[in-house]
């Protein structure tokens, strides 16, 4: 949904989600919570990648939810993924 909408996905409880798919969570026996997705999007604005973040725990172990903080984060590390793709291909 981050990459086809070219927009950050902050899902509380991903169970609750239609857009979440149980099935690797049942394979692996794993419990999916709480999901953030951030688009890496080129200077022409089309997505590139995306960069996702599974199961906030706050400070003291409990489970947590991705907050706007979080968010920011995300999106400063997805402009640092673009630049390092602009050398890697060498765009810059």
């Amino acid at each position: 949904a981050a990459a086809q909408e070219a927009t950050i996905i902050n899902i509380h409880d991903a169970y609750k989600d239609s857009r979440f798919n149980p099935d690797v969570d049942k394979k692996t026996g794993y419990r999916t919570r709480s999901v953030i997705a951030v688009p890496v999007q080129s200077d022409a604005g089309d997505v590139i990648g995306v960069i996702q973040m599974v199961n906030k725990k706050n400070e003291d172990g409990t489970d947590g939810v991705f907050d706007v903080n979080d968010a920011k984060l995300l999106t400063m590390l997805s402009s640092h993924v673009k630049s390092f793709t602009k050398i890697v291909t060498g765009e810059d």
